[in-house]
């Protein structure tokens, strides 16, 4: 264990962050996670000391995604005992800036993975056990935990087919500090089966599904009791909606989307960039604009009036799972670049689900295409083919979106499955 603590301090230190000093320059989104990482040093020293002798549970998140995933944990911790503190720790900005956080008594970046700096931060923090959503599992703050006796949690686990985390070599690697893991959650038996190869404990592994699917249910319920949002002036029996798009994706949908918008005038399309960037706008609003078709952003008509165009850009965030309530049929972006984005939140209001070929990261796209309530597309004229016969076939449609949503309904509970287990540390 000090031979791997030696090099991979090493390789962190004089190869990993120096490569994110140098592209924190360009990134704005690096930037400003290392900003935040040094600026935090001081709160953490002021919570420490305000922090009270309650048992005090450390919830680590990569991002948003993951973050949602502990909200129903956390609810269900609190609900028996009021009085626990709940820290949350974030690796991405995004997590920071948009995770919703009230339900904490404090949230920081994680530091950087050195282990004097994972030891110190854990003698400051004192957590009565710590859970880690998902996957973004750091080897020096595991061992720096084990050293410190502090339980380690892996929550809604999830290890995909393409996942180099258990093949051969990285397997090896892993396994030296996920030993000291006290217990995994998996999210099904086929994901058992694999953490086997990194964890091979089988007593320790738990499958009790995605707790983020507690969340998305949550969220559906209370946005059905809300007034939907309604974007466009003369409403049409279709809407379809594309979520967290990045240029990768809108190379083969916005051709697609152009194709169907000549071909059908009875669907309207709302389309959500995951960045917004105005270049990234401008480049969605130019490629409908040299084919004569307009276009409008939602914040330039959002007070008071709805849009008479059929194509609307939402240029604001935290709308997307609100809109899912109006649409149905939803393309999730990201599976033609680094994976497919949260699918389970269409579902939850019966869309029918489309996304690109990288969507092994995501269970529930595995699960939604394996019985057809979702569908896999490589290039524009699959996305065409799929898109034509959801609109012409109301049966077909209606159908697929029924599917997902009783899949995401059955697999709810997970949340109470890892809440009764960490009450043992109360």
């Amino acid at each position: 264990m000090k031979i791997f603590i030696f090099f991979y301090t090493i390789l962190y230190c004089f190869i990993f962050i120096p490569l994110v000093l140098i592209a924190s320059i360009w990134s704005k989104k690096i930037r400003c996670g290392l900003q935040g990482r040094f600026r935090q040093i001081k709160k953490i020293r002021a919570f420490a000391k305000e922090k009270t002798n309650a048992p005090l549970f450390l919830f680590h998140s990569s991002s948003v995604g993951e973050w949602e995933q502990s909200i129903p944990i956390i609810q269900e911790l609190k609900k028996q005992s009021p009085d626990i503190q709940i820290v949350a720790t974030f690796f991405s900005p995004s997590g920071m800036k948009h995770g919703k956080k009230e339900l904490v008594d404090a949230s920081f970046y994680l530091p950087f993975d050195i282990y004097w700096i994972a030891i110190r931060f854990f003698k400051l923090i004192q957590p009565t056990a710590w859970i880690i959503s998902k996957y973004d599992v750091w080897p020096m703050f595991v061992f720096a935990a084990h050293l410190l006796q502090i339980p380690v949690i892996l929550s809604s686990a999830e290890l995909a087919a393409d996942s180099t985390r258990h093949k051969p070599i990285f397997a090896t690697v892993n396994k030296l500090f996920y030993r000291y893991i006290s217990v995994v959650f998996v999210v099904s038996d086929e994901y058992k089966e694999r953490f086997l190869h990194i964890f091979p404990y089988p007593d320790k592994i738990i499958v009790s599904g995605d707790a983020r699917y507690d969340h998305i249910i949550s969220n559906a319920k209370k946005n059905e009791l809300k007034q939907p949002i309604e974007l466009f002036a003369n409403p049409l029996p279709v809407t379809f909606i594309a979520g967290s798009i990045w240029p990768a994706d809108e190379k083969h949908l916005l051709p697609a989307i152009l194709s169907i918008y000549n071909t059908f005038s009875n669907v309207q399309f709302i389309l959500v960039p995951h960045e917004l960037s105005e270049d990234h706008i401008e480049s969605i609003e130019n490629f409908f604009y040299e084919s004569s078709i307009a276009t409008e952003r939602y914040t330039r008509f959002l007070t008071n009036q709805k849009s008479h165009c059929r194509i609307v850009i939402v240029d604001t965030i935290g709308m997307l799972a609100k809109l899912y309530q109006t649409t149905d049929i939803a393309y999730i972006g990201g599976a033609f670049s680094s994976g497919v984005h949260n699918v389970a939140e269409p579902a939850i209001f019966g869309n029918a689900v489309l996304f690109g070929p990288k969507h092994l990261n995501s269970h529930e796209a595995v699960q939604l295409k394996k019985i057809e309530a979702a569908f896999q597309v490589t290039n524009e004229q699959e996305c065409i083919s799929i898109l034509t016969n959801l609109i012409t076939n109301d049966v077909f449609r209606i159908t697929a979106g029924a599917k997902g949503k009783d899949f995401i309904c059955e697999n709810k509970g997970a949340a109470k499955i890892i809440a009764h287990y960490l009450k043992q540390y109360i």
